[in-house]
């Protein structure tokens, strides 16, 4: 075996002469070997290449197996950190699952200040309802400003409560923690409210408006009348203003609305536009006779006749014809009859010749009425018939006849907008002790700046009257006759409308045809023989009386 070796020659020990160590310590040198000599010992050699490599393995052994301890310890860390984590995320992704019958509230939990520690739902859900259903029943904004005034309660935005909600997430909560509940409203009844309150304290505009005004004579004046604006609650700002409150809390407050103007729909200037004369016309009647008239034409015929003129004109007078409607002279003067107040004056009867008829004279009032409608021509669709004799009072191509259930004159209005039909009477500035103008004036919209209709009457033939037809009759006596019809020539004529803008003619547009027939003389001679006079008595001579 080893002994503990020093690092320095052991000469304490020495060796025998078989090699073999010695065990006893060796003589000094006084006491030495016949010799007289010292001998030195070489110590073991105890750091060979064997006992290096064993130790070299061991230390590697001893590191492989730290390494090995850290290395489990570090992935038994992450997993718990990974399983950890997992559990987290899963906590976090799925609810919990909350038994609204059994589940008590942990300790420190509060709604809305008051306290639900170890309590059940079931024991604190009327009080808190209690709570939100006053909270909800005393919200009372008040909109006020100069010129409006109101009130808008929960009830009016359909307010409510997450109560539900809010104990939802208390009792899936932790200890000590504290909940408030949030009131939320419905825009849309809100909305409704508000224009509730629009609809009773707002002042809406006024829009511009018109009258006309009448002469003695009955002659139309229009009277534009500025609008005045309105105002309201805005009420996109004003539900902005209100939502603000309540998600602050202000259940009982006074907020100041933004208030709109709201102008007028139409303006004076839109009025003049659309309110303006676009037809004029005027004829001349006679109104009483003069020394060249037969007394029944002084008398009856002339009078009656201009008293059915201004009837009629008093009839149409003031009318409104709406876009697309259509009016009627029938139906808006009225059967001409006794019944009806008419008088009789003479009429154009089967074609050639003039009798008395019931509202004789009429016809002036519905051609007078034709032709200012000509002036604005593209606004009217015109149904309309000639006479079959011309007309004293208008062109040929001009008149417009009308007789009760028969003929009759009609027109529609193709305009946007509506139109006014005035009719007057005033005595004629030439002849005002016997003559009479009547005129009609139509107003709607205003046609383009410059431009004008203007009718022209185009002479196309005239064909002479035939051969005068003479027809005997013993209700006559011999040298007696009676006229039935005059002699008229045949007349064709073209009517034109011609457009007009700022003067300069850009079209010619035509109208219609008209054939005014013509007739012969027709006339009846008496054959009845003259009776023969009878002589008138002598006359008896008077006797004087005494005196």
């Amino acid at each position: 075996m080893y002994e503990k070796y020093s690092g320095l020659p052991d000469t304490t020990k020495s060796t025998s002469q078989n090699g073999k160590r010695s065990l006893e310590r060796p003589a000094s040198r006084e006491a030495g070997s016949s010799g007289g000599q010292v001998e030195y010992f070489q110590a073991p050699n105890r750091s060979g290449a064997a006992a290096s490599a064993k130790r070299s393995n061991t230390r590697h052994a001893k590191a492989r197996k730290r390494k090995l301890i850290v290395g489990l310890l570090s992935f038994a860390f992450l997993a718990l950190i990974v399983l950890a984590v997992v559990v987290l995320a899963n906590s976090c992704g799925q609810p919990v699952e909350v038994d609204f019958e059994t589940g008590k509230f942990r300790s420190g939990v509060y709604i809305n200040g008051m306290d639900l520690s170890n309590q059940t739902v079931d024991e604190v859900r009327t009080q808190l309802e209690a709570n939100e259903t006053y909270a909800l029943n005393n919200i009372s904004i008040t909109l006020s400003g100069a010129e409006i005034s109101a009130t808008v309660s929960g009830a009016d935005m359909n307010a409510f409560s997450n109560l539900n909600e809010v104990l939802e997430q208390a009792l899936a909560g932790g200890a000590n923690q504290v909940y408030y509940t949030t009131i939320s409203i419905d825009e849309a009844a809100l909305a409704t409210r508000i224009d509730e309150i629009n609809a009773t304290t707002s002042k809406p505009p006024v829009d511009a408006s018109f009258t006309f005004d009448f002469s003695s004579s009955g002659k139309p004046t229009p009277q534009y009348i500025d609008g005045q604006p309105g105002f309201g609650l805005d009420v996109a700002s004003t539900i902005s203003l209100i939502k603000q409150a309540v998600e602050s809390g202000q259940y009982q407050t006074t907020l100041t609305p933004t208030l709109t103007t709201i102008e007028p729909a139409v303006t004076v200037a839109e009025l003049q536009a659309s309110v303006t004369e676009i037809g004029r016309f005027k004829t001349t009647y006679d109104f009483k006779g003069t020394a060249e008239d037969t007394e029944e034409q002084r008398i009856v015929l002339i009078p009656n006749r201009a008293f059915n003129v201004e009837k009629s004109a008093d009839k149409i007078n003031n009318q409104v014809l709406k876009p697309g409607r259509t009016w009627s002279f029938n139906d808006v003067v009225g059967d001409r009859t006794e019944k009806n107040g008419w008088k009789e004056a003479n009429g154009i009867f089967g074609g050639d010749k003039l009798t008395l008829q019931y509202g004789g004279g009429v016809c002036q009032t519905s051609t007078t009425l034709y032709n200012a409608l000509l002036q604005a021509y593209p606004y009217f669709d015109i149904e309309r018939k000639e006479h079959s004799i011309p007309s004293t009072y208008v062109e040929m191509g001009l008149d417009a006849t009308v007789d009760t259930g028969h003929i009759d004159f009609k027109f529609t209005n193709k305009s946007d907008f509506p139109v006014y039909i005035f009719a007057y009477y005033t005595n004629n500035k030439m002849a005002s002790t016997r003559k009479r103008d009547i005129t009609v004036v139509i107003y709607g919209s205003a046609l383009p700046e410059g431009t004008e209709y203007r009718t022209r009457v185009k002479l196309v033939s005239v064909e002479p009257p035939g051969v005068d037809i003479i027809t005997e009759t013993n209700k006559l006596f011999v040298g007696e006759e009676k006229i039935l019809a005059e002699a008229r020539s045949k007349f064709v004529v073209d009517v034109y409308i011609d457009h007009y803008v700022n003067g300069v003619l850009i079209e010619e547009i035509f109208l219609r045809e008209d054939i005014y027939p013509g007739n012969p003389l027709r006339k009846q001679v008496g054959t009845q023989p003259t009776p023969s006079p009878i002589p008138s008595p002598t006359p008896t001579p008077s006797t004087p009386s005494p005196e």
